[in-house]
Protein backbone atom coordinates (compact mmCIF):
# COMPACT_ATOMS: atom_id res chain seq x y z
CA UNK A 1 0.00 0.00 0.00
CA UNK A 2 2.85 2.40 0.86
CA UNK A 3 4.94 1.67 -2.08
CA UNK A 4 1.49 2.19 -4.28
CA UNK A 5 0.79 5.15 -2.61
CA UNK A 6 4.01 6.64 -2.92
CA UNK A 7 3.50 6.28 -6.40
CA UNK A 8 0.47 8.05 -6.79
CA UNK A 9 1.59 11.01 -4.36
CA UNK A 10 5.35 11.14 -6.24
CA UNK A 11 3.88 13.07 -9.28
CA UNK A 12 3.12 15.96 -6.79
CA UNK A 13 6.51 15.83 -4.72
CA UNK A 14 5.86 14.35 -1.94
CA UNK A 15 5.71 11.42 0.09
CA UNK A 16 3.12 8.92 2.52
CA UNK A 17 4.85 10.41 5.31
CA UNK A 18 3.95 13.60 4.34
CA UNK A 19 0.46 12.71 3.58
CA UNK A 20 -0.04 11.30 6.78
CA UNK A 21 0.58 14.88 8.87
CA UNK A 22 -1.33 16.54 6.43
CA UNK A 23 -4.62 14.63 6.67
CA UNK A 24 -4.29 14.90 10.30
CA UNK A 25 -4.13 18.32 10.28
CA UNK A 26 -6.57 18.60 7.83
CA UNK A 27 -8.71 17.07 10.63
CA UNK A 28 -7.22 19.48 13.57
CA UNK A 29 -5.23 21.87 12.35
CA UNK A 30 -2.98 23.36 15.22
CA UNK A 31 -2.14 19.87 17.08
CA UNK A 32 0.97 19.81 18.70
CA UNK A 33 3.97 17.79 17.76
CA UNK A 34 3.16 15.36 20.66
CA UNK A 35 -0.61 14.92 19.50
CA UNK A 36 0.27 14.51 16.10
CA UNK A 37 2.92 11.69 16.28
CA UNK A 38 0.56 9.82 18.58
CA UNK A 39 -2.17 9.97 16.15
CA UNK A 40 -0.26 8.61 13.12
CA UNK A 41 1.63 6.18 15.23
CA UNK A 42 5.34 6.98 15.00
CA UNK A 43 8.09 7.59 17.21
CA UNK A 44 8.67 11.47 18.70
CA UNK A 45 12.64 11.65 16.87
CA UNK A 46 11.11 10.17 13.60
CA UNK A 47 7.75 12.87 13.94
CA UNK A 48 10.46 15.64 14.26
CA UNK A 49 12.53 14.39 11.18
CA UNK A 50 9.62 14.62 9.13
CA UNK A 51 8.11 18.16 10.59
CA UNK A 52 11.22 19.42 9.98
CA UNK A 53 11.08 18.82 6.36
CA UNK A 54 7.85 19.43 5.83
CA UNK A 55 8.81 22.98 7.38
CA UNK A 56 11.55 23.22 5.09
CA UNK A 57 9.25 22.01 2.20
CA UNK A 58 6.70 24.92 3.13
CA UNK A 59 3.70 22.78 4.33
CA UNK A 60 3.72 23.52 7.87
CA UNK A 61 4.96 26.38 10.33
CA UNK A 62 5.73 25.73 13.72
CA UNK A 63 4.57 28.15 16.24
CA UNK A 64 5.36 28.46 20.19
CA UNK A 65 2.64 28.03 22.65
CA UNK A 66 2.56 30.80 24.90
CA UNK A 67 0.85 28.73 27.80
CA UNK A 68 3.82 26.10 27.36
CA UNK A 69 6.69 27.05 26.11
CA UNK A 70 7.95 23.60 25.59
CA UNK A 71 5.23 22.84 23.20
CA UNK A 72 4.97 23.65 19.55
CA UNK A 73 2.11 23.65 17.76
CA UNK A 74 2.06 22.65 13.76
CA UNK A 75 -0.23 25.05 11.81
CA UNK A 76 -0.50 24.42 8.13
CA UNK A 77 0.45 27.18 5.37
CA UNK A 78 -1.35 27.84 2.82
CA UNK A 79 0.68 25.40 0.34
CA UNK A 80 -0.11 22.91 2.79
CA UNK A 81 -4.03 23.88 2.88
CA UNK A 82 -3.51 23.82 -0.97
CA UNK A 83 -2.91 19.85 -1.43
CA UNK A 84 -5.92 18.65 0.44
CA UNK A 85 -7.88 18.25 -2.91
CA UNK A 86 -4.64 16.25 -4.04
CA UNK A 87 -4.66 14.07 -1.56
CA UNK A 88 -8.19 13.10 -1.15
CA UNK A 89 -8.27 12.25 -4.81
CA UNK A 90 -4.98 10.12 -4.25
CA UNK A 91 -6.39 8.04 -1.59
CA UNK A 92 -9.53 7.81 -3.41
CA UNK A 93 -7.24 5.81 -6.30
CA UNK A 94 -5.54 4.08 -4.06
CA UNK A 95 -8.60 2.86 -2.10
CA UNK A 96 -10.14 1.91 -5.18
CA UNK A 97 -6.76 -0.07 -6.76
CA UNK A 98 -7.13 -1.82 -3.22
CA UNK A 99 -10.49 -3.05 -3.66
CA UNK A 100 -10.99 -4.06 -6.74
CA UNK A 101 -13.06 -7.34 -6.66
CA UNK A 102 -13.69 -6.86 -3.28
CA UNK A 103 -17.78 -6.53 -3.01
CA UNK A 104 -19.65 -4.54 -0.15
CA UNK A 105 -20.04 -7.55 1.87
CA UNK A 106 -16.00 -8.45 1.92
CA UNK A 107 -15.45 -5.09 2.62
CA UNK A 108 -17.70 -4.76 5.64
CA UNK A 109 -16.08 -7.98 6.64
CA UNK A 110 -12.41 -6.71 6.16
CA UNK A 111 -13.14 -3.70 8.05
CA UNK A 112 -14.14 -5.39 10.86
CA UNK A 113 -11.27 -7.45 10.92
CA UNK A 114 -8.67 -4.56 10.30
CA UNK A 115 -10.86 -2.98 13.30
CA UNK A 116 -9.66 -6.04 15.36
CA UNK A 117 -6.50 -6.57 14.46
CA UNK A 118 -5.96 -2.62 15.02
CA UNK A 119 -7.06 -3.30 18.81
CA UNK A 120 -5.35 -6.72 19.30
CA UNK A 121 -2.00 -4.81 18.52
CA UNK A 122 -3.21 -1.43 20.85
CA UNK A 123 -3.54 -3.55 23.64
Amino acid sequence: MIKKANQLLKKHNITHAYASFLMELYRQDGMTQAELHKRIGIEQPTAVRTLDRMERDGFIQREQMLEDRRAVRIKLTNKGKGYQKILQDCVQELNELALRGIDKQERALLIRLMNTLNSNLES
